[in-house]
């Protein structure tokens, strides 16, 4: 039976038919929810400056977080050629979002040449860097690299709502409801260090205070969601 459904969810028929049916929820999503960008400014004076930037956040967080990255320039994202990576670069091709395939570790040089090539170009770049299988939440050398090869800051970004469900997935993943009311927070940039361990550390604290910032605009005493 899962091997029957590993091959249904592999064929390029269906992943795009999964694929619009998640467009058309995150649309509905948004559309119907009240949204608000914290600290959006921080992404304008990198877009008005032409500076470009890598935005990271946790693989958790993707089902929303297009529609935080709605920008004249153009954007890409780093997608795993896994299947689910497949059906995510197709539900965010609707949102105007290109993406480059593969991964700073497998098949990473060609991964790395188109990535700092869009980036010298002006784009941005999106990336999760605890994707495409984990740890969750962990800083992965991927994003780090690359922010030094292009000499970029990074900017965590992260999105919580109420009401929300988190799967019992790897990754905790979040599904925003219709009509709940939702924020999107930008937090502080992290400037590319050659200490890379530094790097990493300063990259964890700002992407979790980010998470953090996000949530706390929902807990009660009963969680969020």
């Amino acid at each position: 039976m899962k091997s029957l459904l590993s091959k249904i969810l592999r064929n390029v028929i269906t992943q795009a038919i999964l694929a619009f049916i998640a467009f058309v929820y995150i649309k509905f999503i948004y559309g119907t929810s009240c949204w608000e960008f914290k600290n959006k400014e921080i992404f304008q004076k990198y877009i008005n400056e032409k500076k470009p930037f890598i935005v990271s956040f946790w693989h958790g967080h993707l089902l929303m977080l297009a529609c935080a990255l709605q920008w004249k320039i153009p954007v890409y994202m780093l997608i795993s050629n896994h299947r689910d990576g497949k059906i995510i670069s197709k539900i965010i091709n609707y949102f105007g979002i290109q993406t480059i395939a593969g991964s700073t570790n497998k098949n990473g040089f060609e991964a790395v040449r188109q990535i700092l090539q869009v980036i010298k170009e002006g784009a941005v770049l999106g990336i999760t860097p605890d994707g495409p299988r984990g740890p969750r939440e962990a800083i992965s050398d991927g994003v780090l690299q690359i922010a030094r090869l292009a000499k970029v800051d990074i900017i965590p970004l992260a999105y919580s709502c109420k009401p929300m469900k988190v799967l019992h997935t790897w990754d905790h993943f979040r599904i925003a409801k219709p009509f709940c009311k939702g924020v999107f927070v930008v937090g502080s940039p992290i400037s590319p260090t050659e200490d890379i361990e530094q790097l990493r550390i300063s990259l964890q604290q700002a992407m979790d205070q980010t998470v953090k910032n996000a949530d706390a605009c929902f807990i009660t005493k009963s969680g969020i969601g």
